[in-house]
């Protein structure tokens, strides 16, 4: 029994000491670099936490459209004597993009002038006669009995006649109504055009909008003016600056609602374009750390600070992010100088060497 009494306590104490041996290091701030038999001294960029307006992105996606866009119709028919419209062409206001034969035109006018001139003249014949009359007449009186004589000497309908014929001769020439670039062009030289048939479409290629569907529950987040950046499908590796100029209050059966984009230099994008934007939308002021400062300990964010060589274990509290940034609610102060490079295998106290 004696052996026993000394014994037991003995074996209870080698059995402690082994466990205290072996048993492995709680992942947490209070486990040091050196106890994990880490030696090496990791290099690490670091930036400075600073508070500032976190920007939060709105998505949106949708198609490129015109500020102004007009399908071009044929005012009258006839055969088109010249024609440059080509697709894809950039013209300018009132530049002449094709004209019609007008011979069958100037011999109208010609026997319209003819006749005209006789009219005025036997307009002036009967005019000679109401001259005494039209002394003692007011001028209101005067003139209807002038217009009466034009009439009844045809000169009056002739005068119209002239109009008209002007006036056709006018569209006899098609002019672009703005600067812009044409598209889907149905018209070439020899071709015989009939009133109404379609002719080109033209856009203002420089007034470029996205018209886009965002979430209704970002409405709230939204105002005109915002900025915004735009991709296209076709060309994903260049962007554009935009502008949000209109929202349009009504919502759609699947919750979304219609805005507009304004696109700054819009060179190279096409009508039609499927695209997408991020409206930055400012948020308060707060902490704003890369998102690569954070990496997750025991499922909790975690955030290393450099001080003095060491790497300073810090949990924290995170808010809004961006897929760039993060925001940080408390863990760490304005000022702190952070770890964002190297630090997913980092551990408390480790020593680190700033690039």
């Amino acid at each position: 029994m004696k052996k026993l009494c000394w014994i037991i306590p003995l074996i209870l104490g080698l059995m402690s000491c082994g466990k205290k041996q072996g048993a492995p290091l709680e992942d947490g701030p209070q486990s040091s670099f050196a106890s994990a038999g880490k030696t090496d001294t990791l290099k690490v960029a670091t930036e400075i936490a600073e508070k500032r307006t976190f920007n939060y992105p709105v998505q949106a996606s949708g198609k490129i459209k015109a500020t102004y866009e007009e399908l071009i119709l044929a005012q009258n028919g006839g055969l088109l004597q010249f024609c440059k419209g080509q697709n894809g062409l950039r013209v300018k206001q009132n530049e002449v993009i094709a004209t019609f034969e007008t011979s069958d035109l100037a011999l109208r006018k010609e026997r319209i002038l003819i006749q005209k001139f006789n009219a005025e003249k036997e307009y002036e014949s009967q005019l000679l006669g109401y001259e005494s009359l039209l002394k003692e007449k007011t001028a209101q009186e005067a003139e209807t009995v002038r217009q009466k004589l034009k009439a009844s000497s045809g000169l009056l309908a002739l005068e119209l006649d002239l109009k008209e014929l002007e006036r056709e001769l006018s569209r006899s020439s098609l002019k672009a109504p703005i600067d812009g670039i044409l598209a889907q062009v149905q018209i070439q030289k020899g071709m015989t055009i009939r009133a109404g048939q379609e002719l080109y479409r033209i856009y203002s290629a420089d007034d470029l909008y996205l018209e886009a569907k965002v979430l209704e529950s970002d409405l709230p987040l939204l105002k005109l003016g915002q900025a915004a950046v735009l991709k296209s499908v076709a060309s994903p590796n260049s962007t554009y600056n935009a502008r949000l100029s209109s929202i349009d209050p009504i919502v759609d059966e699947h919750g979304l609602i219609n805005v507009q984009l304004k696109i700054q230099l819009p060179r190279n994008l096409l009508l039609g374009m499927n695209a997408s934007a991020e409206i930055k939308v400012p948020q308060k002021r707060g902490i704003i750390v890369p998102r690569s400062a954070v990496v997750l300990r025991n499922n909790r964010p975690v955030v290393f600070t450099w001080e003095e060589g060491l790497a300073k274990w810090n949990y924290v509290t995170t808010g809004t992010e961006n897929g760039e940034s993060m925001e940080i609610m408390e863990g760490i102060k304005s000022g702190s100088e952070i770890i964002v490079t190297n630090n997913i295998q980092l551990a408390h106290n480790a020593p680190v060497k700033k690039l």
